[in-house]
């Protein structure tokens, strides 16, 4: 039983990576879903580390599969907590970032819009970086052998993309990592035309 659970989220990861997967997207208050995540975050993460939610005041909505975004978050978290084992602090922080203020990122193939960015930020052990390059490719793993499938990234990257988001990393060996998601505000008004 063990080993087809397995094999079932293998599945699943490989079809959020290469973003065949059936997403069932719904207008969603990043706030909201971050605070009913809360509790699981803190047990997946341990005594050791502090969590931190920090939320932007009026945040936009997003369209998202709920499911979807708590595995990112979960696999983000899970991350953090292990480049951290002897304890520190996980941030999560939400904030509105506007067209004008995303056109002066520049951030490589993200045009300007309006997105919520989540800050996930651990103050770990940071990722070398001769190998930050690589992390969201699929079965690249820093884990010791059996630790992890090294999917979890390419996972988190491939539902942020299927979201029509974008994902970056941020890391300094030794100092901690930043993963800042900006995913597109969701424009209710644009839902209304009936489908052709």
């Amino acid at each position: 039983k063990q080993n087809a659970t397995r094999a079932a989220t293998l599945v699943r990861q490989l079809l959020a990576f290469s973003r065949r997967q059936t997403l069932r997207p719904q207008v969603l208050d990043l706030g909201d879903a971050l605070s009913d995540l809360t509790m699981l975050l803190r047990r997946l993460i341990g005594e050791k580390v502090k969590l931190d939610l920090v939320h932007g005041r009026d945040l936009w909505p997003v369209k998202v599969d709920v499911s979807q975004f708590e595995q990112v978050i979960v696999n983000l978290a899970v991350n953090a907590r292990d480049a951290m084992p002897d304890g520190g602090k996980l941030t999560v922080r939400t904030v509105n970032v506007t067209s004008e203020e995303s056109g002066h990122l520049a951030y490589k193939g993200m045009p300007a819009a309006d997105y919520v960015r989540i800050d996930i930020t651990d103050t770990g052990t940071g990722i070398p970086a001769d190998i930050v390059d690589k992390i969201f490719e699929p079965f690249f793993s820093t884990k010791e052998v059996g630790k992890g499938t090294g999917l979890g990234l390419s996972t988190v990257y491939g539902i942020v993309k299927q979201t029509g988001g974008f994902i970056y990393v941020d890391s300094e060996a030794g100092r901690g990592t930043s993963f800042y998601i900006f995913l597109p505000r969701h424009h209710p008004e644009q839902e209304v035309q009936p489908d052709a």
